[in-house]
């Protein structure tokens, strides 16, 4: 016997909410005009291939939908207005929305959805960071509108993850190349979502318009222009001079001084609740970071309260977990906090037997140096602050921190090789599930895998995780990765240092009704735009 789930999408009267601490105004009765909003963002908005990783999620979510949603903790339809689950966890039914067409009139069918999940199968392996491609087998055409999702084992969390804007989003017949093959190129992105790509000019701007055939609640302007403005303080200077209506600064580059001055000025300026942790990867198997003493050191040497202060303005918070607590089945009891106490660092070392040798700056053991490379990607002016702060604050101790900027390509090629002792890194999946960060920990291609592959309990850490992965009790998912959260924790392999935030800075008498998602993301298909 099956269980069956059916959701339905709510009303589209008008409702409030209140969702990552901004007031939801669903502006769904109120006339269309033909007014554009023009944001600023700090890169390109990319090729919009929805089954690739070469446009911004929150870009591709403009354009594309998904079979399910996530909003306010729920998943809820997306392309999908209903769907069931087999008794094993390994069968998904989905019934689609059979009035639901892309932008350029064609039917999002079942069809349509299949070709789009066998692109992404066909390359699965760019993919391994996520659990719904290892477990998904094949899909069938059940008829016009129904499509089935076959598993080889259960996942709690394939709903969450089919919401996800990349790679599971779901593009019209028009995105193919004759060959059917989507790994490199599209030929357009053609999508289901409120908005459509209308104009793109590389590094400078693009511009999107209504989606007119978008089944959901239609944006109330009709053009949203996304101006790339890499430097934080000329995206302001464009804002005070009326060239941009607003300011998305989901890469962590605004500054406190600059956040304040505009909201001083009279525009509003929002931060959305902790999204994501900004954090040091600590290799357990290269260099003398493999000395558990050398690690739990950087822990107490690095002072989070500084750093959230001084280099983000106190606009991200102190991460004291990898882990959001908040972010479910994370808020693990008794995990060990390590604060910040220089004196423990030095005694830890010292019992170590890293030797600071008078008239000497940097400490030693047989020979050795305790010299670290610490790498980031170059082009985030905070990260290399943060990373000059870290510098001094090991150097008190008898750590020698070189710094290494690097370029995106080569940033990856040293994560994905484990060429680091300490490695600038985010988490992602916050603040709704912990599902596809987690999984990546048993993918040999990520930093993570690399940074952890020192600990002698590794391969239990990967198990507890496939665990997780695999159940449909949620007390068992919960154990397992707590489990997870504490050893890392007690084996110092990561250092959190603060809790990112989103920025965001409008003028308030040119938009109203800004709104975020579950994702944290704002919802501009939402918003009104008075000019």
């Amino acid at each position: 016997m099956k269980k069956k789930i059916i959701v339905l999408l709510a009303a589209l009267c008008m409702s409030t909410s209140v969702v990552g601490g901004a007031l939801t105004v669903q502006a769904g009765q109120e006339e269309a005009s033909d007014s554009t909003l023009v944001v600023s963002y700090s890169a390109d908005t990319g090729d919009l291939n929805p089954h690739s990783y070469g446009s911004p999620m929150w870009i591709q979510s403009l354009v594309y939908e998904g079979l399910t949603r996530f909003v306010d903790g729920e998943v809820v339809p997306g392309i999908a207005e209903s769907w069931e689950i087999s008794e094993d966890g390994k069968t998904y039914t989905f019934h689609l929305d059979q009035d639901n067409v892309f932008s350029d009139g064609t039917p999002v069918n079942a069809e349509i959805v299949k070709k789009n999940f066998d692109a992404v199968l066909a390359n699965k392996e760019r993919h391994n960071w996520m659990e719904t491609y290892q477990v998904l087998e094949s899909v069938d055409v059940v008829d016009d509108y129904t499509v089935q999702l076959n598993l080889n084992a259960p996942f709690s969390g394939l709903l969450q993850e089919l919401s996800l804007s990349r790679p599971v989003r779901i593009g019209g017949e028009a995105i193919f190349p004759e060959d059917g093959d989507t790994s490199e190129v599209i030929n357009e992105p053609i999508g289901s979502g409120p908005w459509k790509q209308v104009e793109h000019v590389d590094s400078q701007y693009t511009v999107f318009e209504r989606n007119d055939n978008y089944h959901g609640t239609k944006p109330q302007y009709k053009y949203l222009k996304v101006m790339v403005i890499p430097d934080i303080n000329t995206a302001a200077n464009s804002l005070k001079a009326g060239e941009i209506d607003m300011i998305y600064d989901i890469e962590s580059q605004m500054t406190g001084d600059v956040f304040n001055e505009l909201q001083a000025s009279g525009f509003t300026a929002e931060l959305s609740d902790p999204v994501t942790t900004n954090m040091i990867l600590v290799n357990t198997n290269s260099g003398p970071t493999k000395d558990l003493a050398v690690r739990q050191a950087l822990e107490y040497c690095i002072d989070k309260e500084s750093i959230s202060e001084n280099v983000y303005g106190g606009l991200q918070p102190v991460a004291d977990c990898l882990m959001n607590p908040k972010t479910p089945y994370c808020d693990v009891p008794d995990i060990t906090i390590y604060n910040y106490d220089e004196e423990k660092a030095k005694e830890l070392l010292d019992e170590a037997g890293w030797v600071l040798e008078d008239g000497k700056d940097v400490r030693t053991k047989d020979g050795e140096e305790l010299t670290l490379r610490f790498l980031y990607e170059g082009d985030n002016d905070s990260v290399s602050i943060m990373g000059q702060v870290i510098q001094a604050e090991c150097k008190d101790v008898g750590i020698n921190v070189e710094l290494v900027a690097q370029d995106a390509t080569n940033y990856s090629t040293s994560q994905k090789e484990g060429l680091f002792e300490l490695l600038q890194a985010e988490t992602w999946g916050d603040p709704f599930d912990p599902h596809s960060y987690m999984s990546s920990f048993r993918v040999t291609t990520h930093g993570d895998y690399a940074a952890q592959l020192g600990l002698e309990n590794k391969a239990e850490i990967d198990e507890k995780i496939t665990a997780a992965l695999n159940s449909t009790d949620e007390k068992e998912v919960e154990e397992n990765y707590q489990y997870v959260l504490k050893t890392l924790t007690d084996q110092a392999v990561y250092v959190p240092v603060t809790y990112t935030t989103k920025a965001y800075i409008y003028n308030p008498d040119v938009v109203s009704n800004v709104s975020y998602n579950t994702y944290l993301d704002v919802m501009y298909e939402e918003f009104t735009v008075n000019k």
